[in-house]
């Protein structure tokens, strides 16, 4: 049997700068960072060179970080790896017909989220997000998440979730209008 071995262990071969954390970051990870990495590019190139990027930026940076959730902090690495990669693809006006449009999702979202210039605290807008989704059912929760952390498509989460394509556009729609109160009610954007 093949048992995983755990984020703890694995995380304190990162610090005794053991080889093996990378393989075994792959073995328990490589899938979802790909996705995620995959469902921003939509090239199985590109995203197979954010995972490796993915690993060498986890290694680079353990230590002197000590993350305690290791899976969200490889997402996370990976996400922000192929974003930046999505933008570069972009600037350099290459045929990118089949990429996500991030530009579709930010219109989406654009008028949810404070300008970079008007906030003084990224940590309360991380604490207004996170409070905001621990509050919402479950499923909602869920479905947020597969569109604007994941990056599926409408399509894919009414898969994923069993939903029809009405009410995960509902929702969505509803939970983009709830997190734009939010910010409101706190004075981050005026409607």
């Amino acid at each position: 049997m093949n048992e995983k071995i755990s984020d703890q262990k694995i995380v304190r071969h990162y610090l005794d700068r053991l080889e093996s954390a990378i393989l075994e970051t792959k073995n328990k990870y490589g899938k979802l960072i790909n996705l995620i990495a995959y469902n921003i590019l939509c090239s199985k190139d590109d995203a197979d060179e954010c995972e490796n990027d993915t690993y060498l930026n986890v290694w680079n940076s353990i230590p002197p970080n000590e993350p305690e959730n290791l899976k969200a902090y490889c997402l996370r690495i990976s996400r922000n790896l192929a974003i930046k990669r999505y933008r570069y693809n972009s600037a350099q006006k290459r045929d990118n017909s089949k990429q996500l449009s991030l530009e579709k999702i930010m219109e989406e979202c654009g008028d949810i989220f404070p300008e970079r210039n008007n906030v003084s605290d990224e940590n309360e807008i991380k604490i207004i997000i996170n409070k905001f989704l621990m509050e919402l059912p479950l499923k909602k929760r869920k479905v947020f998440m597969l569109r604007y952390w994941y990056f599926l498509s409408v399509k894919e989460i009414t898969e994923e979730c069993k939903m029809s394509k009405s009410q995960v556009e509902v929702a969505l729609f509803r939970m983009r209008k709830l997190l734009k109160e939010e910010f409101e009610e706190r004075g981050y954007i005026h409607g």
